[in-house]
């Protein structure tokens, strides 16, 4: 025993040093959704409802001294509809827990107002996540067959370009065939890989660990509350799903998404998903997104490529592009494009966001680079067309005046925030996208 004040002595009289607040691990970036506008129009009732032409009146033309003036031909016009997607985050604390929590001395921090802070920002990084699918809840696509666990963490291996960029540790996840159709099933019609959750990420290997099945989560899923989510085999190819999202009999044609039409909804040409906003891209080409492909395989950037956007756009609309989205691997594919470049500035700082500039000959052109973005595209837009289209701002469902309602029976509070919005846009044929380019690896 030492007889004089060392550390060891004084361990018991020793107080610890709190930081402030909790320190966010992960990247929670939200760029793409909070750029977009909101619209003056708000879609409630059955919708925001827009007319189109597709084409003007053509009863012109030249005709000889007292000769029949032209037919009296209209243009061709329809109707366009935006609805809302209704989007929500929830918590719950017990009575106990918001009481003893209180105060920078008994805590870290403030366990009501940490978890409030928490919920919301969640939901806009999910917002931002949305910007970038369908709607359809996609999170990413296994490369190799795995079996599930009931016991044990288990691990699914997502070996593509997308990786696991969209999973969140924590996140629940159902399983679908490669389709996306249906759920993966197991020995019966009612056991499948739904509802489970993610446990941790390995993004350099691009791996996700999933928590050992159980019916924990899935006993609330909205459409597989009755399933069982015991051991079995999932395939290559099946898709990781959002949970919730799809439903058992899923399909673009006689579904509605629950989540915003996202950047791959809006920037497609009837490929992906037949209608949109009410209007049958199949049927009507005015109705169509340009799309810059190369038959699914992969090419590299080009100066060219990006004027052959640029001018795409131009052609079909008659509007300019004035805004380029591309995500972090493409952005290193332009800059090598440009480093012999010497008038070429690396990045600008703009509005908070960081930017590049490319000139096509009308202007220069605002390059927003965005880490959630989808690898092998990017996006060419005027400013404008795309715009946020709100019923309900994002808040706290207080409609009785209180943001905390008591779980019945219990010292328990519940509180939701809630979203009524979508994405939308008037004009789909100024919109070009960029297809199957070289995705560096992040690694």
């Amino acid at each position: 025993m030492s007889t004089y004040a060392d550390l060891t002595n004084l361990s018991e009289i020793l107080k610890n040093v709190y930081g402030e607040g909790l320190k966010n691990q992960f990247n929670d970036e939200v760029i793409t959704y909070n750029q977009f506008p909101k619209s003056e129009r708000r879609p409630a009732g059955n919708g925001y409802v827009f007319g189109v032409r597709y084409a003007r009146a053509q009863g012109t033309g030249g005709r000889a001294e007292s000769a029949k003036l032209p037919d009296p031909l209209t243009g061709k016009k329809d109707q366009a509809t935006i609805t809302p997607r209704y989007l929500y985050g929830s918590i719950r604390l017990t009575g106990p827990a918001i009481e003893i929590a209180k105060g920078n001395s008994a805590a870290f921090v403030d366990s009501l107002a940490d978890e409030m802070d928490d919920i919301y920002n969640s939901i806009v990084v999910d917002l931002n996540r949305q910007c970038h699918w369908d709607g359809w809840g996609q999170l990413g696509r296994l490369t190799a067959g795995t079996t599930t666990s009931s016991s044990t963490t288990w691990a699914g291996t997502f070996d593509n370009d997308i990786g696991v960029m969209y999973m969140q540790e924590g996140q629940l996840v159902d399983f679908f065939v490669s389709a996306g159709t249906s759920p993966h099933c197991g020995a019966g019609t009612t056991t499948a890989a739904v509802g489970v959750r993610v446990h941790s990420l390995d993004p350099s290997n691009k791996v996700a660990i999933f928590e050992a099945c159980n019916t924990s989560y899935s006993a609330n899923h909205p459409h597989f509350s009755g399933y069982t989510t015991t051991a079995t085999t999932l395939s290559e190819g099946q898709l990781a799903i959002k949970m919730g999202t799809r439903d058992a009999t899923w399909s673009t044609a006689s579904d509605t998404p629950v989540e915003i039409s996202g950047l791959t909804a809006i920037y497609d040409d009837g490929t992906n998903i037949d209608s949109f906003q009410n209007i049958n891209a199949d049927n009507n080409s005015k109705w169509r997104a340009n799309i810059l492909s190369n038959s699914s395989v992969n090419r590299e950037l080009s100066i060219d490529l990006m004027l052959n956007a640029v001018d795409l756009a131009r052609f079909t609309s008659g509007k300019r592009v004035s805004k380029i989205r591309m995500g972090l691997g493409q952005r290193r594919k332009y800059a090598g494009l440009l480093m012999p470049d010497v008038r070429f500035a690396p990045t600008v700082l703009k509005g908070g966001y960081e930017t590049l500039t490319f000139s096509g000959g009308d202007g220069s052109l605002e390059i927003v680079v965005d880490p959630m973005q989808q690898p092998n595209m990017i996006f060419f837009e005027p400013d404008g067309i795309i715009q946020k289209y709100e019923v309900t701002p994002l808040g706290w469902g207080n409609l009785d005046g209180s943001n905390m309602a008591r779980r019945s029976g219990y010292d328990e509070w519940d509180l939701f925030l809630r979203l009524y919005t979508n994405l939308g846009v008037e004009q789909r044929n100024c919109l070009t996208v960029l297809k199957d380019l070289c995705e560096p690896d992040l690694y």
